[in-house]
Parts: C-alpha cells; structure tokens; sequence
C-alpha cells in the first residue's frame, strides 16, 4: 500500500541540501517506487527534483538506477546464451530530430556480417518511429521475445530484438507518472543500460554533448559491478542527433575494456569515406513506411554505393558497431563490411532469420 510520505525524507534533501542525497539513496527511492510504497504525488515530486537539481545527470546516480531496475526485470540467464556477450546499438532518444530506424537498421546489417547482436528497445515516445514500432512492422512478434524464450532464439539467429516492455514490468509502473509529468526524468536515459542480455560491445547514443562523458562513466560504472567490461563507444552528433550524424561533426567517447579509461574525440562522414547528407533526407517516415524503404536497401534496391543518404546513414553507424566489436580495424574498413553484409544478402537473411526463429516460439 502506498504511503503519502515515505519518499518526504529524499525530497526534503533534494530541496533542501541536494549533495547530501547519495547514490543508494536513489537506488532506496527506485525500491519504494517499483514496490508501489510511495504516492504518484511524491514519486513525481521526487522525479521532479532530481532533474531540477541535475543530480540525475551524475554517473554514480544513472548506473546505481539502471542497477536497480535491473534487480526487478526478467534477464536473460547467462548461462543459457552465449557468455561472451552480444553487441547492442541504442540511443537515450529525446534528440526530436526525428530521423530514420538507423540504430535499428544497423543492428540488422551488422548481424548480416556474422555478428551476434542482441538489440533491446521500446516504441517511440517522441519520433514517429521507435525500433519496436519498426520490427514489428517488419514481422516481429514483440511480446514472444521474452526472458524464456530468447536462448532458444538466440540459438538459431545471430539477431535479436528484446522489447523492452517485455522485460522490464517496473518500468510500467511509473509510465503514467513520467507522461503526466511532461518533463525529461532520470528514466529517458535509463533505457540503453538496461540490455537484459550479456553485452560485450555496444553504441550508446545520447542526446546531449553534456551527457557524453557522463554516460560513458556510468556505463563503465555498471560493467565494473558486474565484472566484466564492454567494449563501449558513446555517441552524439553536434546537431542535435543521439547517433553519429549524416552531416558535420560527431562527437565519441570510447571505453577500452582493458585499461578501463575514457578517452574522446571528433568524427566525420569523411573519415568513413562518405560523402554528407542533409538530415531531411534521412528524416523518418512512419514504422510502415519505414519497414518498406528498409526492406527495399536490404534487398539491395537502393543500391551499395556511396552518395544515398539513407544507406550511408546506415552503414556509418553500422560500421562503428563493428570497430567497437572488434570486428574492424577502421572506419572504413567497418564501412565495406556494411555494404557487402547488404550487397550479399545476409543482412536481409539476419532479419528473417530472426523474424522466423521468433514464429517458431
């Protein structure tokens, strides 16, 4: 039963002292939240202050929350899959530029160069087209990838995608509160932490330059808690994009699994041999008409070359999970394993593969 004043003690610090609120006080408020101990009115109250304070933008407190929803959701059982790990490309969102499926698309063509990747996502909530909006106009019944099932997905198709929805209930809980807030709260940039599967390389997109270093510190942060480091790239496009941008710069930080250190740099289309696209032409359409232009490049009706922007889009991004996985010395070089993943076909084979194994559940 919820009580009208249990979170009054972490709201009253917030308003009043906000460095005196610590990590595990976070992860105590998230308990009370999920458990459904506390009032919608101090949840929202708390949630609220969090942004307003900038504490929810501390690394410490992003990976302790991402940790602790991760203690209510249903993971993959690690010794039921491949335990070296997965690769994943997500974006925090909240960038409303609108742009095409492209971590989504990526994940499929990266899949197609015999790499296993486990994409986790949801449905849109700010552009016309989430990833789960996307694969399930692809054919995918989102709801059979579940916690139980994805092994034996897993054991035949290099591709996945877990429906967030699926696998995290808690975070239901509190989809009423967030949306009756209207306002960005620690939860929009939970999500791309929150891969139920073992992950050994991924992209992280935010949408804040601000955000970059932060994200990379607190995904680092998890990975230490867990034992095992990922290879990590955080991405954001000087635009305004939660990925790496068609057009001017990009900013990286990376997360070597070795030394555990942080290092940052710029990038541009040109250092992956493509030419710059505008971001009306890779602007996203609706998942219906998205399905179709992506079905259409990986049948290889768009053609492999460079100059269309939306398959250079494609295979940029594609390429950075490919150099992040170890797969690819160099962009470039990431680049050519895109286009022959899509001009051989086994892009489009990953897709149905997956969309197949799913049928099977």
């Amino acid at each position: 039963m919820a009580s009208e004043n249990v979170l009054t003690p972490f709201i009253k610090k917030l308003f009043t002292t906000p460095p005196t609120l610590s990590p595990a006080d976070l992860g105590s408020v998230l308990k009370l939240v999920i458990q459904g101990s506390s009032s919608d009115i101090q949840t929202a109250a708390f949630f609220t202050a969090l942004r307003l304070t900038n504490v929810d933008h501390q690394p410490e407190f992003i990976s302790t929350a991402a940790q602790t929803v991760l203690e209510f959701s249903s993971t993959v059982d690690i010794n039921s899959v491949d335990k070296d790990g997965y690769l994943d490309i997500v974006g925090t969102g909240g960038d409303s530029q609108n742009t095409f499926n492209v971590s989504t698309s990526a994940a499929i063509v990266t899949a197609g160069m015999g790499l296993k990747v486990c994409k986790h996502g949801g449905k849109a909530s700010t552009s016309k087209s989430g990833s789960g909006d996307l694969m399930a106009h692809l054919g995918v019944d989102l709801l059979k990838v579940n916690a139980a099932s994805t092994p034996s997905i897993l054991s035949k198709s290099k591709l996945c995608f877990l429906f967030a929805p699926a696998f995290h209930p808690a975070m239901g809980k509190v989809a009423p509160i967030r949306a009756g807030l209207g306002i960005p709260t620690i939860f929009n940039i939970l999500g791309p932490l929150l891969n139920p599967a073992p992950v050994r390389a991924r992209v992280l997109g935010v949408y804040a330059e601000s955000l970059g270093q932060v994200y990379a510190e607190a995904a680092l942060a998890m990975d230490e808690a867990k034992g095992k480091i990922a290879s990590t790239l955080v991405v954001w496009g000087e635009c305004g994009l939660d990925e790496i941008s068609p057009i001017g710069r990009s900013k990286i930080w990376r997360v070597d699994p070795t030394t555990k250190q942080i290092t940052s740099e710029w990038i541009q289309p040109s250092d992956f041999g493509l030419p710059e696209h505008s971001l009306d032409l890779v602007r996203s359409g609706t998942p219906a008409e998205n399905a179709v232009l992506l079905r259409e490049i990986l049948e290889g009706k768009f053609g492999v070359g460079p100059g269309e922007p939306l398959v250079d889009y494609i295979v940029m991004n594609s390429a950075a999970l490919a150099v992040t996985a170890g797969a690819a010395n160099t962009w470039i070089e990431g680049v050519e394993l895109a286009r022959k993943s899509i001009s051989s076909g086994a892009a489009l084979k990953s897709l149905e593969g997956f969309v197949d194994a799913v049928s099977e559940v």
